[in-house]
């Protein structure tokens, strides 16, 4: 089971978390690892530099870990040739803050042993909008309200031949 912490920087490099002998954390050995993920703890190096089909596959995963958290309308979406900070968002959809935070860690759980850590979360605390942010894959988990709000789906389609034949 994934181990929350609540202070911003834990120690790495023991198998276990609990009281040792002497008194300190089993956490608490080697050099430090900043966590500042906003609510989602990680023991992991923040994932690298990936090729094409890496990027692929940790979207895929992302997705898909959304989904076994029965996140609402998963949406994976191919932002290449439209954002260059990104090349996938994945978009789903909580029925509460409790779930949108269940489906974040999910999508950290899932991926952070192959990629790494998320280079950075947002909206944690919150929760009405979560984002993970790996870099070429950033995941978007939403309550319903905020998602309807927001509507990324609508602004980061792929503009229909109606709208292109307009603007020529």
């Amino acid at each position: 089971m994934k181990q929350r912490f609540d202070r911003t920087s834990v120690r790495r490099g023991s198998q276990g978390a609990g009281p040792r002998e002497d008194g300190g954390s089993a956490l608490a050995r080697s050099e430090d690892v900043s966590l500042d993920r906003q609510g989602i703890a990680s023991t992991q190096e923040r994932v690298r530099a990936l090729t094409d089909r890496q990027v692929h596959d940790l979207a895929q995963r992302c997705r898909l870990a959304a989904i076994e958290k029965k996140a609402e309308n998963v949406v994976l979406l191919d932002i290449r040739g439209r954002a260059n900070f990104a090349d996938y968002f994945v978009i789903a959809s909580g029925r509460s803050v409790i779930q949108v935070r269940a489906v974040a860690d999910a999508v950290v759980e899932a991926s952070e042993m192959r990629y790494g850590a998320p280079i950075r979360t947002e909206g944690y605390n919150d929760g009405s909008w979560v984002l993970v942010d790996y870099g070429s894959v950033i995941v978007h988990v939403f309550t319903p309200a905020a998602r309807e709000f927001y509507d990324l789906e609508r602004l980061w389609a792929k503009p229909s031949s109606s709208y292109k034949k307009r603007t020529k």
